[in-house]
């Protein structure tokens, strides 16, 4: 190597080494999100609850899904979402439509939402889903996104579930998206967040507690989770078999969520019919 080289290149190394963070930082802000007490949604009509689960890229089928349900004319009220359901959950309560989510995703790369790094506790810093989340939402917290959201992460050391349904959203996504060993785990206020599905990869209760009637839960996992049978309806899209970050995918995982969507629709409708006969029923009052 000349000297000129060395010249060159060893402050070039300095600078970007100088740019590197090597350790999470910890979250204290006004605005890092948290857990409040879950608020109840009630309404003459049956409340639908729709749960996005964990499963990398493979939640692509996700956007799939929401494209056969608005199809159907079928809103869902409140949206809980784990890891990559998580990001596709938190776009829908910020308003965007499943034609916009499934322009957004045939556009993207992987290398818009992961920024992979040498340095620090995994191969993924997590920053760069962080932005585009906040970007893509406005800048909103989670308690100004036009539907109920919830961000469902876990603690680390203890692998207890939290759902974030306050503060920054995009930190709350990249939270949930934490996957261990790859993803860098994100500190809040001294706790070590990754993500969710360590805790539940379809977490169809928390939908309940939002009020939701009819709780519909997407499990695009390998091998099916078994909390996702608390959902009166679960879809499973037969999506590709591939590494999570695997992007390459996502027009066979879009079509397959749209397909297994529209399979369930006669029950869902069923189903939604039975609800509302059930909550307009005057209530019976107790003899005093």
């Amino acid at each position: 190597m000349s000297i000129l080289t060395k010249t060159l290149l060893f402050p070039l190394i300095a600078v970007l080494l100088a740019g590197c963070a090597t350790a999470p930082v910890n979250h204290v802000a006004a605005d890092a999100p948290y857990a409040a007490p879950l608020e109840r949604m009630s309404k003459p009509q049956p409340v639908i609850g729709l749960v996005l689960g964990a499963g990398g890229s493979r939640g692509f089928a996700h956007v799939g899904v929401l494209k056969a349900l608005e199809a159907a004319g079928i809103e869902a009220d409140v949206l809980v979402g784990v890891s990559s359901g998580a990001v596709v959950a938190s776009l829908h309560a910020a308003g965007l439509r499943a034609k916009e989510l499934e322009a957004q995703a045939l556009e993207i790369e992987d290398n818009d939402l992961l920024d992979f790094t040498l340095f620090g506790p995994g191969m993924i810093e997590g920053g760069r889903l962080q932005d585009y989340i906040n970007d893509m939402v406005g800048g909103r917290r989670i308690e100004a996104l036009q539907k109920p959201f919830a961000a469902v992460v876990a603690e680390r050391e203890t692998r207890r579930m939290a759902v974030f349904n306050r503060g920054n959203t995009g930190l709350a996504v990249r939270a949930s998206a934490s996957v261990p060993r790859l993803f860098w785990p994100v500190i809040i206020r001294g706790t070590e967040y990754v993500d969710g599905g360590v805790a539940s990869r379809v977490p169809a209760s928390v939908a309940r507690d939002m009020g939701a009637d009819i709780v519909i839960a997407v499990d695009v996992s390998w091998r099916g989770s078994a909390d996702a049978r608390q959902a009166d309806i679960v879809i499973r899209p037969e999506t590709v078999r591939s590494r999570i970050t695997d992007f390459s995918h996502k027009l066979a995982n879009l079509a397959a969520g749209e397909a297994a969507a529209h399979a369930i629709l006669p029950q869902l409708r069923e189903l939604q019919a039975r609800v509302a006969a059930e909550k307009s029923r005057p209530q019976r009052v107790g003899a005093m």
